[in-house]
């Protein structure tokens, strides 16, 4: 009889990202270790974590092999959603899914069809409901920065003094202490409107950024939303900071976009389609912004990719003793979002009915 304690040894995947703009690695070499002495034998994808300034020795000094493919692991632990081309039989994945509401039917129909226990970073939550792995700061610092760069170049297109020539694209920047350092220098002063909605991490994050200027934000609190129509006139930048669920009342209606002045722009990066403001459709760093009823929107989706040093050390420090229970098998269950081709965060929501009838919907319209 087996041990509750008993240990599976796992092959476990580190793939590079393959999303564009995308530079994070999950797992960190220090952390790649921890699995290695746990006896796991731990396959990371040759340059996973370049774009972190991670090298291949790095993670081969940790105890772990660099290889060119590692999708055929029993296990694979990456940033973002997976290819779908990649998911494998039985297997086990750890990620950013974005699968709870309904965003991805694709990619949730694919981790069903193929039995797969799959883990939602976004999900992982204490026993007050507060997520455990969150990168919500970090989106609120590159937002907020390149916010401000995107405020400059529309005031400059119309005939206004850019006030933020001096801010490079953050990617240029080795990390967020570089960033802070430009910002110091940069002499910004007040004079700008901006609005920020909500007040958790990415709040905290867009408000980190202004205090290496002069700029004096107003923050919003969630119950302070519904009299939004009465800030937008005066507002250069709404920078979106609030966690909204579909069965909540938007925020930003596109009727209400006449309400704002053509030189503003919305910054979302919370990013729910069709959300809180009504008008977002996420973009890419590669074409981050669009303009809607008049009013520049940008809604980059992976904003803490920007800043992928800091962000993939968080990130591994957030997730590596979740992966290390996933790993040992001991039928951990925090962030569980599939297993053995049921819905099991549906399941425990009592929603499940509801979204085998989207998939149902999903399937007949195809």
């Amino acid at each position: 009889m087996f041990s509750p304690w008993f240990v599976v040894k796992m092959i476990i995947g580190l793939p590079k990202e393959t999303k564009l703009g995308e530079f994070r690695v999950a797992l960190i070499p220090e952390h790649a270790a921890i699995l290695a002495r746990a006896g796991h034998t731990v396959l990371v994808e040759k340059n996973a974590g370049k774009g972190s300034k991670f090298s291949n020795r790095d993670y081969q000094r940790a105890g772990a092999e660099i290889v060119e493919n590692v999708y055929d692991c029993e296990m694979i632990v990456r940033v973002k959603e997976p290819p779908l081309a990649t998911i494998k039989k039985g297997q086990v994945i750890m990620g950013y899914l974005h699968i709870e509401k309904g965003q991805n039917m694709a990619l949730l129909k694919k981790l069903l069809d193929q039995n797969t226990s799959s883990y939602a970073y976004e999900e992982i939550r204490n026993e007050k409901k507060e997520r455990l792995v969150n990168l919500g700061k970090e989106a609120g610092i590159v937002g907020m920065y390149e916010g401000l760069r995107l405020c400059g170049r529309i005031r400059e297109k119309f005939g206004l003094v850019n006030r933020f020539r001096k801010l490079k694209p953050i990617k240029t920047y080795f990390d967020i202490d570089e960033v802070y350092e430009v910002l110091s220098k940069a002499g910004l002063h007040n004079g700008v409107n901006i609005y920020i909605l909500g007040k958790g991490r990415v709040s905290s994050g867009a408000q980190e950024v202004l205090k290496y200027t002069d700029i004096i934000p107003n923050v919003l609190y969630r119950n302070e939303t519904p009299y939004i129509s009465k800030y937008l006139p005066h507002a250069d930048i709404i920078v979106n900071a609030v966690d909204w669920y579909p069965d909540e009342p938007r925020i930003i209606t596109k009727d209400m976009l006449k309400l704002m002045k053509r030189t503003a722009a919305i910054i979302d990066i919370s990013c729910d389609e069709n959300g809180a403001v009504e008008s977002c459709i996420p973009t890419t760093w590669q074409r981050p912004t669009y303009v809607f009823n008049g009013i520049t929107h940008y809604c980059v989706d992976n904003l803490p990719s920007a800043v992928p040093r800091n962000s993939s050390i968080r990130l591994s420090n957030m997730i590596i003793r979740h992966v290390l229970r996933v790993a040992n098998n001991t039928g951990y269950s925090n962030g569980l979002m599939t297993r053995n081709g049921i819905f099991e965060y549906a399941r425990n929501k009592g929603r499940l009915e509801e979204f085998e009838q989207q998939a149902t919907a999903m399937e007949e319209f195809a």
